[in-house]
Parts: C-alpha cells; sequence; structure tokens
C-alpha cells in the first residue's frame, strides 16, 4: 500500500488546469447496497439487451478493490463536450473526436502531473463511472440517469483515475433525481421506473446492436445515437459549448447532406470517422440504420424499439 497522501486541493486544481470541468475524489470501497442491490435488478430484468459486457465482471464493477489491488482513492472527472455547432443527423456526443482518445491522454496527464500511481479508466472497464461520479460529488443524476454538472448539465464526459495514494479529504454526494426514487416514462418510453432499458433505447439500437434493426424502428432525426431524454431532462438548460476544438464536428461532417449518407462508400466511412466514436456502429451498422432513416419533415419524431419485443 502506498504511504504518501494527495491533497484533495490539487488533485481538483490540476484537473482544472487540463480543461476537466468538475473534479471530485471518493474513498475506494464497495459500492453501497442500494446501488448495487439496483443495478443487479437491472441485470435479471434485462436491461442491458445484448450489451453483454455490461453484465459480466460484476464483482468488480461493485468492489473496485478487485478490480486494481492496492487502491485506495478513486478520482472522477468530467469534461464538456456540446459542440458549438452540430451535424443533424449525429447525436451530440459524437460530433468531434472519438472522447475515449480525448479523455484517455488528459486522464494520463492528470495522473502524471499528480506523481501518483493507479489506472485510468474512459468507460472501457467494469467501472461504475456515474456512480463514482456522483459518489465524489462531480454531479448528481438526473431524471434521465447521467450525470448532471452544475452549470454545464449532463452534456459531460466522465473518466476516472483508481490511485494507490490515499487523499486528505474525500467529496460528498450530491442530492439527486435517481431512478430508485422517481419515475421518468414521460420523458423517453426506454426509461423506467428501474432505470433505462436498452431494449427500448434508439442508442443501442443504432450503435452498440449488432444484425437488423426491428421493422418498428423509424429514425426520423438522428440516423447515429439519440439525444430525446436529455434534451427532455430539466438540466439540458445548463448547457454551454465546450472551448475544446476536439468536440467540434468537422467541416467534412457538417457538409454531409442526406444524399451523401446514402451513398457513403466504405472509403468515405474510414476517412470521415476514423477518430470518431461513429467506427463503433462500424460501416455496416451505418448504412444499415440510413435504411431506417427517414429525416424528419414536420410534426415527427422517432419511433423507439417498444413494438420490437
Amino acid at each position: 500500500m502506498n504511504s504518501r497522501c494527495l491533497t484533495e486541493q490539487e488533485i481538483k486544481a490540476q484537473a482544472m488546469r487540463l480543461g476537466f470541468v468538475a473534479c471530485g475524489v471518493a474513498k475506494a470501497e464497495p459500492v453501497e447496497p442500494l446501488y448495487a442491490q439496483h443495478y443487479l435488478r437491472r441485470i435479471q430484468q434485462g436491461h442491458f439487451a445484448g450489451m453483454e459486457y455490461m453484465t459480466r465482471h460484476v464483482d468488480m464493477r461493485l468492489n473496485p478493490h478487485l478490480l486494481h489491488p492496492g487502491l485506495q482513492t478513486i478520482v472522477s472527472v468530467a469534461l464538456n463536450y456540446m459542440p458549438a455547432s452540430r451535424q443533424p443527423a449525429v447525436c451530440l456526443y459524437a460530433q468531434g473526436q472519438d472522447y475515449h482518445e480525448v479523455m484517455r491522454e488528459r486522464l494520463h496527464l492528470l495522473m502524471e502531473s499528480l506523481g501518483a500511481h493507479g489506472r485510468c479508466f474512459v468507460d472501457t472497464a467494469p467501472v461504475m463511472e456515474r456512480y463514482w461520479a456522483w459518489r465524489s460529488g462531480v454531479g448528481h443524476f438526473c431524471r434521465n440517469g447521467l450525470i448532471s454538472v452544475s452549470g454545464y448539465g449532463p452534456t459531460v464526459f466522465l473518466g476516472e483515475l483508481f490511485l494507490e495514494e490515499s487523499a486528505d479529504n474525500y467529496g460528498e454526494p450530491l442530492p439527486s433525481s435517481h431512478p430508485l426514487q422517481q419515475g421518468w416514462q414521460e420523458l423517453c418510453p426506454a426509461l423506467t421506473p428501474d432505470g433505462l432499458d436498452a431494449r427500448l433505447c434508439l442508442n443501442y439500437w443504432t450503435i452498440e446492436h449488432r444484425g437488423e434493426l426491428p421493422p418498428s424502428i423509424r429514425l426520423t432525426d438522428c440516423l447515429y445515437g439519440c439525444d430525446r431524454c436529455m434534451r427532455a431532462c430539466e438540466e439540458f438548460r445548463e448547457v454551454r459549448p465546450t472551448s475544446l476544438s476536439s468536440f467540434q464536428p468537422s467541416p467534412a461532417l457538417m457538409a454531409m447532406t442526406e444524399q451523401d449518407w446514402r451513398t457513403l462508400t466504405p472509403e468515405q466511412f474510414r476517412c470521415l470517422f476514423r477518430h470518431s466514436a461513429i467506427k463503433r456502429a462500424k460501416y455496416e451498422g451505418l448504412m444499415r440504420n440510413i435504411s431506417h432513416w427517414y429525416p424528419r419533415q414536420s410534426g415527427t419524431s422517432d419511433v423507439s424499439a417498444d413494438e420490437q419485443s
């Protein structure tokens, strides 16, 4: 066990210097029983659909010491990604550079600046990132299940440092509109009293799902992802454009027309999305989505997958 003690003040100061809009420090310990039970219930109810990785290594998710022995402190950070302009066919988070690349680089710089030892995580390991963002005081759970940061709303990427050093002080969680306390069905068909059900979510179907889409899905807004539950959330009024050029859409993406999307070639896909989160869907997945895409004219909205089960 590392006997060195970091100061919460220094951790937050270095995080702000690197452009993070919020930073919190939490003592590494097992996830609180109420939240652990909530996660297990979502698994039992099938809320993660075909995302089997969300149901693996549950023991590590609920006890971070199993993921990184010697862990003492969890640092959670948030980075604003709200673009100043957007390509309407793409959800907000995927307008710019792949957030994994941007966040990972900054997290490594943060660890180096602290002279600390441990691991960096950006949505790529069995880590309850929203829980730790809440637990450390980075933000609160808003009604769509995302973390909302004061002054920035829910348009933030989250990342974590798992550190072997202790800290002189740990943050306190903020009051939240947690899914265990409120029903959210009025915001989006995918939102249930126990949280988001991926089987009814357009983000899941257009990004994570492999294979054909249910006939009931008719996309009239984004052909990649969905922002409906976020835009319906009251905290969305707090969002402000990021100053980071990494999260702004490229001129090439902004110039894409409906005809350009429908005639997109594999080579064009590779050139456009080499450093974009959109590459996760792969060319075949994106073209599949386009075959279900009927750009909005007026008074229409995307059909969720509530009829497919």
